[in-house]
């Protein structure tokens, strides 16, 4: 028997879900599992840390960033800024640009290898789940689209309720 685990003891037990909920757990488990196997190959080819992807995805999203913007998105300060975009700088993800009106002021902005990252993932994601959306009724996909709407809402109230800065 493992270490910390008791007899008839499962996953559900040990970390306390609630036992309506334990179908719902298991199925958002599945699904994470389902979805996950590419990604994870394509995360261990890119090897990037956790940070250095969140400043990669911020800039992905909100396009050229000044490293105060990107500070102030990732909650963090300036210089760890500067040493996560020299890292993906290094590595060919991100460049940067001199503003052409204040020099001192310098904008982050994707290479064309980081933006391939953000193909690749929206590519993997795009080919297994869209046939799987289309296969569900209108009802379900409305139903399934304000379900985790409400979900996402709550996780990011609470996240920025309780805003702990990353570690860089």
């Amino acid at each position: 028997m493992p270490k910390g685990a008791r007899k008839g003891e499962g996953f559900a037990d040990r970390v306390g879900i609630p036992t309506e909920l334990r179908p719902l757990v298991a199925a958002l488990q599945r699904f994470r599992a389902a979805t996950a196997l590419e990604s994870m190959e394509l995360w261990l080819q890119l090897d990037l840390t956790m940070p250095q992807f969140a400043a990669l995805h911020v800039i992905w999203q909100g396009g050229p960033l000044s490293g105060r913007q990107l500070a102030k998105h990732l909650g963090v300060s300036a210089p760890a800024v500067v040493k996560v975009c020299d890292r993906l700088e290094a590595r060919g993800y991100i460049e940067r640009i001199r503003d052409k009106i204040d020099r001192r002021v310098q904008w982050f902005q994707l290479t064309s290898a980081g933006a391939a990252v953000f193909q690749q993932l929206v590519a993997i994601n795009r080919e297994h789940l869209a046939p799987a959306l289309r296969d569900l009724s209108p009802g379900d996909r409305v139903s399934l689209t304000r379900i985790l709407n409400e979900l996402a809402g709550y996780i990011e109230a609470a996240r920025d309720t309780n805003k702990v800065p990353m570690e860089y």
